[in-house]
C-alpha cells in the first residue's frame, strides 16, 4: 500500500540511480528527463533523491510565464536544473501539497507544512512552503539532512 502523507520511503530503483549516476547538476537533468513520463510519485521521489545525493539544501518550483524553473540550492547558490511543463508541474504540485500536508483548494496564500523522506535508511526532514506568484504557486522544499550538519567546532567556533 502506498502511503499518501507524512512519510515516504524513496523506492530502491532510485536510490541506486541516485548514488550510483547523480553526481552533478548534468546528471541531475539527465535523469529527471528519463523519469518525466512516468509516474508524478516516481518523478518526485527522483527529484528528492537527486537534490539529497548532491547535498542540496532546498529545492525551487518557481512558475514562469509557460513554463516552470525547477532549482536546487548548492553551497548557498541556487543551481538551474531543468524546465517543467507547466502540466508536469501541476501534477507535482498536488503530490507535494498532499505529502506536506498542505490545502489542495488553496492558491492565493501562503501554506507551510513539511514530511519526511527516508533515503539510504536515513529519514530527513522536507520542510514545504507554498506561495502565491505571478504565474501560479511558487514551492519550496527544505532539505534538513541530518548527515549535512555540521557541529561548531566542525565551523571553527
Amino acid at each position: 500500500m502506498v502511503q499518501i502523507t507524512d512519510k515516504i520511503n524513496i523506492p530502491k530503483e532510485i536510490q541506486e540511480l541516485a548514488e550510483k549516476k547523480i553526481e552533478s547538476i548534468p546528471d541531475f537533468q539527465e535523469a529527471i528527463k528519463k523519469y518525466l513520463e512516468r509516474d508524478v510519485t516516481e518523478l518526485l521521489s527522483l527529484i528528492l533523491a537527486g537534490a539529497i545525493k548532491l547535498s542540496a539544501s532546498d529545492i525551487h518550483f518557481e512558475p514562469r510565464d509557460e513554463n516552470v524553473r525547477l532549482r536546487i540550492r548548492l553551497d548557498g547558490m541556487l543551481q538551474d536544473v531543468i524546465i517543467l511543463e507547466e502540466e508536469v508541474y501541476h501534477f507535482l504540485l498536488s503530490r507535494i501539497k498532499l505529502l506536506a500536508g498542505l490545502k489542495l483548494n488553496i492558491h492565493d496564500k501562503a501554506q507551510d507544512g513539511s514530511f519526511s523522506v527516508v533515503f539510504s535508511k536515513v529519514e530527513i526532514e522536507i520542510r514545504t512552503s507554498a506561495l502565491p506568484a505571478d504565474y501560479g504557486e511558487s514551492i519550496v522544499m527544505r532539505i534538513l539532512n541530518p548527515e549535512n550538519l555540521k557541529s561548531i567546532e566542525e565551523l571553527g567556533l
